[in-house]
């Protein structure tokens, strides 16, 4: 017999059930036999804590979790199980049924389907401890362009609450039962109908850096992170995200350990140089006539681009965004056209005119000569460790030339301290013995081994 179903058997002539009717027994619950001493609510109450624990599972496309019926708020309702159980037993009393007893003795059974209460409020507390789990991003569409492929979208989903409170409220009550988790389709922004337009022989803007001197490491990210980000594409009105695009930065994605600016100073850390990329990705987009949502110039000048066009990212952190102002999408080309040549491309549409980038510095700031006492270093020993750099406060301009004749200005700024010059001394050694303060020095400062200012 189901487990999941109330049976009340019926046993010998008219008085033995007019008996069972008085006494509560004879009642046969998930192939269990009460004892005719124990009324029959509080047996069923019995039942309705072994029942909470019963296991189910919960459903969906390439997920699955368990769950007992106590955590979905499932909870056996003993006064209407009881109720179905002596309303079925009140039929087998009338004369029909008594004349089938005497013919065919065996004992009639009556099912009942045992009664569950259903708290929803309940449910959500557990459902939603498990939509992260249900979750899955939608995939772009998007362009291998090197390996001449095509990357198909795919919807991704969120749970949906409510629709999921109704597939348990109406599903099945059985021990290890399966009930389908709903979800909702989250839409790609990039659909694979979209590249279909896209004309990849027309381009809108693009921008060279060279990482001639800082190759090694640094040129395994710049081509690791432009891996990545080329062939992504930017629909129409979209806002494009650098870090979404290029994804974490750790070793197991080919990210390697080389040199980046961690406050002041250079320090190694896995994925330095991914802001050449983040950079030159920039420089594009302001070419191409893009908003710029989100950027944040380097804390240093950088070698590679004109004062402005920078820009710095850090993973998790501080992400470069962009905004496709145009009606149609386009593609992001990211490819070493040298070994040490990084170009960007836009590709998609022609120029809306001739974009022109100008940068004014209103303020120079002087640097500072810090020395550190470096352990293992000699007395009198010395090395200048890295060279000390102006601070600038730089306004750009970006003027746009329309076909006919218009014109359009934006300006915006970006903020470049001072770098210290760093030099590494030996303990005991006199700091007027180092070379003089080279031009735009301001004084010395003494820091500690952790290369941070003395307090």
């Amino acid at each position: 017999m189901a487990g999941g179903l109330l049976a009340a058997a019926a046993f010998g002539v008219y008085p033995r059930a007019q008996a069972w009717l008085d006494r509560d027994w004879g009642i046969l619950v998930g192939e269990q036999v009460p004892p005719v001493d124990v009324p029959l609510e509080a047996w069923l109450a019995r039942r309705e804590r072994a029942l909470a624990a019963r296991q189910l599972s919960l459903v969906s496309d390439g997920w699955t979790a368990q769950a007992t019926f106590g955590e979905l708020g499932l909870s056996l309702d003993v006064q209407q199980t009881a109720r179905a159980a002596r309303l079925a037993a009140q039929s087998t009393s009338g004369l029909l049924s008594e004349l089938r007893r005497r013919i065919a003795p065996s004992p009639e059974i009556y099912d009942v389907p045992l009664v569950f209460r259903f708290d929803p409020e309940l449910a959500s507390v557990h459902l939603a401890a498990l939509a992260s789990g249900v979750h899955r991003e939608p995939v772009d569409a998007r362009l291998d362009l090197r390996a001449h492929a095509r990357i198909l979208d795919r919807p991704g989903r969120d749970l949906d609450l409510a629709a999921t409170l109704v597939q348990i409220a109406a599903g099945e009550r059985e021990d290890g039962a399966l009930i389908p988790i709903a979800t909702r389709a989250i839409a790609p922004s990039i659909t694979s109908d979209m590249l279909h337009a896209v004309d990849v022989t027309r381009v809108l803007s693009s921008f060279e850096t060279d990482f001639t001197h800082h190759a090694g490491p640094r040129a395994i990210n710049i081509s690791t992170a432009a891996r990545y980000l080329n062939g992504s594409v930017i629909g129409p009105g979209e806002t494009f995200s650098f870090n979404h695009a290029v994804g974490s930065r750790t070793v197991e994605r080919g990210f390697t350990e080389a040199p980046q600016i961690v406050a002041d100073e250079l320090e190694p850390g896995v994925g330095g140089g991914v802001c050449q990329v983040a950079s030159t990705l920039h420089a594009a987009a302001v070419y191409g006539g893009f908003e710029i949502l989100q950027r944040r110039s380097h804390s240093r000048p950088s070698g590679y681009t004109p004062l402005g066009l920078d820009a710095t990212v850090i993973d998790g952190e501080l992400d470069l965004k962009v905004r496709n102002p145009y009606d149609s999408a386009l593609i992001v080309h990211a490819f070493l056209p040298t070994p040490t040549t990084l170009r960007v491309e836009l590709l998609g549409r022609d120029a809306p005119g001739k974009v022109e980038h100008f940068y004014q510095v209103k303020e120079k700031h002087e640097f500072v000569r810090r020395v550190v006492v470096e352990p293992g270093f000699e007395p009198n020993q010395s090395k200048r460790h890295q060279k000390g750099i102006r601070g600038y406060d730089v306004v750009s301009t970006v003027r746009t030339t329309y076909p006919n004749g218009e014109r359009r200005f934006r300006t915006y700024n970006s903020t470049y301290y001072p770098v210290p010059e760093v030099y590494w001394v030996g303990a005991g050694t006199d700091p007027s013995s180092l070379p003089p303060l080279p031009e735009g020095a301001q004084g010395v400062e003494f820091g500690s081994a952790d290369k941070g200012p003395a307090g």
